[in-house]
């Protein structure tokens, strides 16, 4: 049975979540637009982002081309020339996803699901048509 490529590692809402693939990267997906970072560069954002929930507003912190700044009013996340401008409501969301994400990711990473290549994971084989029968139902009518 073939590991899963995406799994997703934590979700604020349906618009606002964290996936992670096998091919090594994390994705941020805030809306309408989706980050890809390395697994390093997600650990990175995941503790900027806490060590900067835990600092009276204001704040600024900065990790290489990772920055956040806080108010009381507004939060600001610098991901290299994007930035992604937040309620603090929303910025601690952001922050408790992350946390949960890197959890996820290393109980993913620990079990060796992705450890296999891609290529070398068995094919499933797809059932035989009497077999496709069986598991579907047919309507009342």
């Amino acid at each position: 049975m073939r590991a899963p490529h995406f799994v997703q590692l934590a979700a604020i809402d349906e618009r606002r979540f964290i996936n992670a693939c096998r091919h090594g990267l994390v994705h941020l997906t805030w809306n309408r637009i989706t980050v890809r970072f390395t697994r390093d560069e997600f650990r990175r954002l995941a503790q900027l982002l806490a060590r900067s929930m835990g600092a009276p507003p204001p704040g600024w912190f900065r990790d290489g081309e990772i920055e956040c700044t806080h108010t009381a009013q507004e939060c600001n996340l610098r991901l290299g020339s994007l930035r992604l401008v937040v309620s603090p409501n929303e910025y601690e969301a952001l922050s408790m996803a992350a946390q949960e994400a890197v959890e996820q990711l290393d109980k993913i990473l620990d079990a060796g699901m992705w450890d296999v290549p891609e290529s070398e994971e068995p094919e499933e084989t797809p059932p035989g048509i009497l077999e496709r029968f069986r598991r579907h139902r047919f309507s009342e009518n």
